[in-house]
């Protein structure tokens, strides 16, 4: 009798062992397979990019935020070429809404602040792992970000070239083959999501998988933007435009307007404060 309820209490923590094998292997791979169906999923993968082309694909961007307008163009220099150094933003969730009306994630980060991503590409490790979802046809995607937050800086203790606080997006502009190096700091928003729709989508799919494409325009945020009208601070490395709600208020107002803007997005929406 004894023997025969050891071999129970065997095969119980056997089986125990293998399901939080298998729980962890599912949470912690971000892998949403469909269970019993293993031939059944499509791959699916984000690259997040900066591009500098003042294009964007041509879906009509709706406003979450009515009353908003556009930046006016002007007659200020344009710059001969802009690169940015720096700009990652947060990802907490990724989800989707397919053609019959299903809804579901791709990516559920636990951390309420999420995973941080770079749009440069330079940080390879701050990137969304590919996953295996079960097979739809996405009508609807939605992005939903943090932005990172961002400390008030004093200009004249800052070494631009050694700085990397992820609230502030940091680049070089080119004006007359004259580099004016800049920090930006991110807008005073906490939540950003950003909104992709089946015109979008449908570009992204190769075949059986997806390759989403996550992309800010920096010329079309910059443009308009004269950073040579702006005294620059000394920096403890030497010169740099600092751009915030402290220092060139009125230029950090419009591009904070920008930024909404310059996502490859059909639509963004926004919250602010943070909590």
């Amino acid at each position: 009798m004894g023997k025969g309820n050891g071999s129970l209490i065997h095969i119980s923590m056997r089986w125990a062992r293998l399901g939080t094998l298998a729980l962890g292997a599912f949470t912690g791979s971000g892998c949403f397979t469909e269970i019993g169906n293993p031939g059944k999923e499509q791959s699916v993968s984000a690259m997040f990019r900066i591009d500098y082309a003042d294009n964007r694909i041509a879906v009509p961007k709706a406003s979450a935020q009515p009353g908003e307008t556009a930046t006016p163009g002007n007659a200020n220099p344009a710059p001969d070429s802009l690169r940015i150094q720096q700009f990652y933003l947060n990802v907490v969730e990724v989800n989707y809404t397919t053609l019959d009306g299903n809804q579901g994630r791709i990516w559920k980060l636990p951390d309420s602040l999420g995973k941080t991503v770079d749009f440069t590409g330079v940080d390879t490790d701050a990137v969304l792992p590919p996953v295996a979802v079960p097979p739809a046809d996405y009508s609807i995607l939605k992005l939903e970000g943090r932005i990172p937050a961002h400390a008030a800086l004093d200009p004249d203790t800052v070494a631009f070239g050694r700085f990397s606080g992820r609230g502030y997006i940091k680049g070089i502009v080119y004006y007359a083959g004259n580099p004016i190096r800049f920090l930006c700091q991110f807008p005073d928003d906490y939540k950003i999501n950003l909104v992709y729709t089946k015109e979008i989508l449908e570009t992204w799919r190769q075949g059986d998988s997806y390759k989403f494409d996550f992309v800010f325009y920096a010329s079309r945020w910059l443009s308009g933007a004269d950073l040579t009208a702006i005294s620059p601070a000394s920096g403890e490395d030497g010169p740099f435009v600092l751009i915030d709600q402290e220092h060139n208020p009125d230029l950090y107002s419009a591009l904070r307007s920008s930024f909404f803007k310059s996502f490859n997005s059909s639509k963004v929406w926004k919250e602010n404060p943070a909590p």
